[in-house]
């Protein structure tokens, strides 16, 4: 009972005003690079879309840094500089895709604020130490950014895109699977590419307690619904997320999740230099050409955009 009560509690905290103007410190700095962008990652403005109606709208959601530091999400990142907030090349290549008559646009969104300061962080690795447990009264970044990311899907449907598809890269991907399970009927699918946002998983397996159980609650809330549209890309040599830990989406009906380990970092060259990946950089693949390669062999994007349209 106490546990169905935690996670009650849970849901009123996050789902609390999302439909309403959303304000965090950093946020209407974050917001004024919020933007559309073609297959190069160059931004373009909303009137240049004729018809949302006729649109299949992809909002792109950047991965995270520690909850004490704002995400970097530059105006004009460089290609696949996904460290900068730029979007995965591989979901740039969807820019004016036709999909059953419906034409893909791509929005990015900088929701890059900061979370929990390490006081609070502190404050609930003692909790968790004493009592087994903790009680949530204060949000973490991944909570703030789910707010932030579902308060802009309602602007951008009021503005005339009905079909909304969220996409995301590691924390990206992690809140945008969140929201397709709790809003169903505003979310028609989720592309997620390296979900993750608890920080890497032998810390919060062991060094950092207190996001091993926010993660808990996440899944949690995740495992109250079965059923999640949604394709998922998971590597072994991701440090965050890997096929094991996120093994748990095999129980969701209309999910795929494509375990892409067979593409190793030591073949995929950095986007801002002509060097390999080391082994252990299965988190950083994305921004790179074999994984657009990769995707591209099995048309899997394209795909999954048929399948929910």
């Amino acid at each position: 009972m106490k546990k169905l009560l935690l996670i009650i509690f849970f849901l009123t905290i996050i789902q609390t005003s999302y439909a309403n103007s959303i304000e965090y410190k950093g946020l209407e700095k974050l917001s004024k690079n919020n933007t559309f962008m073609d297959n190069k990652g160059k931004p373009y403005s909303v009137e240049q879309i004729l018809n949302k109606k006729n649109s299949i709208l992809i909002i792109y959601n950047h991965g995270s840094v520690q909850d004490t530091k704002l995400d970097s999400c530059k105006a004009k990142p460089k290609f696949g500089y996904i460290w900068d907030g730029a979007v995965v090349p591989a979901i740039l290549k969807l820019h004016n895709e036709k999909i059953k008559g419906l034409e893909v646009k791509i929005y990015r969104l900088c929701s890059g604020v900061r979370g929990m300061t390490g006081e609070n962080q502190k404050k609930y690795r003692k909790q968790f130490k004493s009592k087994g447990k903790i009680k949530l009264v204060d949000e973490f970044k991944n909570l703030k950014r789910q707010n932030i990311i579902i308060n802009e899907v309602e602007k951008l449907k009021n503005l005339g895109f009905g079909n909304i598809v969220l996409a995301g890269l590691s924390a990206g991907g992690w809140a945008s699977l969140n929201l397709k399970s709790r809003f169903p009927d505003k979310i028609k699918g989720v592309i997620a590419i390296n979900p993750a946002f608890a920080g890497p998983k032998k810390e919060w397996q062991k060094k950092y307690p207190e996001w091993g159980a926010f993660r808990k609650l996440q899944v949690n809330i995740l495992n109250q619904s079965n059923s999640l549209n949604a394709i998922i890309f998971a590597h072994s040599k991701d440090v965050f997320e890997d096929p094991d830990t996120l093994s748990f989406f095999k129980n969701f009906k209309d999910l795929q999740l494509i375990d892409y380990s067979e593409l190793k970092p030591t073949s995929c060259n950095w986007a801002d230099v002509n060097k390999k990946m080391k082994s252990n950089k299965g988190h950083d693949i994305p921004q790179s050409s074999c994984f657009t390669k990769f995707i591209d062999k099995k048309n899997y994007f394209i795909n999954y955009l048929e399948s929910i349209f």
